[in-house]
């Protein structure tokens, strides 16, 4: 009596171990296609920072950049982090910068173009666009994205 009721336990353990392999396999399968998804991906996002003109950071709510994705002002990136992005524009635009973030952080806008004047790595002042979007909210990004890019100054007349 004892053997027959081992009997039908191993077997229920066989085909337990059968089925948790079975699904073992299916998700290294899964796995491997999200891999080579993700691999995909990434070549395209890097093939678009390198082929687009523009520069992208992000920034916490308090306006320090936390990463530069991409910069074009020819400052070094390093030095950026921690920063305040406002401290990047000349002193008479960065009340534009602190009021675009006021207004993000308030909620009263959930993206927002300025333009602003900032100093480059030579020291030369260029007149940039910048588009902010509040993506706090978001779980992967947790945080204020600026992307921006040099514009030409209008012309006097």
């Amino acid at each position: 009596m004892m053997n027959e009721q081992i009997v039908p336990e191993t077997r229920h353990d066989e085909l337990e171990f059968e089925l948790l392999a079975a699904r073992a396999c299916e998700l290294e399968e899964e796995n491997r296609r999200l891999d080579e998804a993700l691999r995909r991906n990434s070549r395209v996002f890097d093939e678009l920072l390198i082929t687009g003109e523009g520069g992208i950071a992000l920034t916490g709510p308090d306006r320090r950049i936390v990463r530069v994705i991409r910069g074009v002002t020819g400052i070094d990136q390093k030095t950026l982090v921690g920063r305040q992005i406002d401290e990047l524009a000349v002193p008479e635009d960065r009340g534009i910068i602190v009021d675009a973030f006021q207004q993000l952080i308030e909620r009263r806008r959930g993206k927002i173009r300025i333009f602003v004047r900032v100093r480059n790595g030579q020291g030369d002042v260029g007149l940039y666009r910048a588009t902010l979007t509040d993506m706090l909210e978001n779980p992967d990004i947790q945080g204020i994205v600026c992307n921006y890019s040099r514009y030409p100054f209008p012309e006097a007349g």
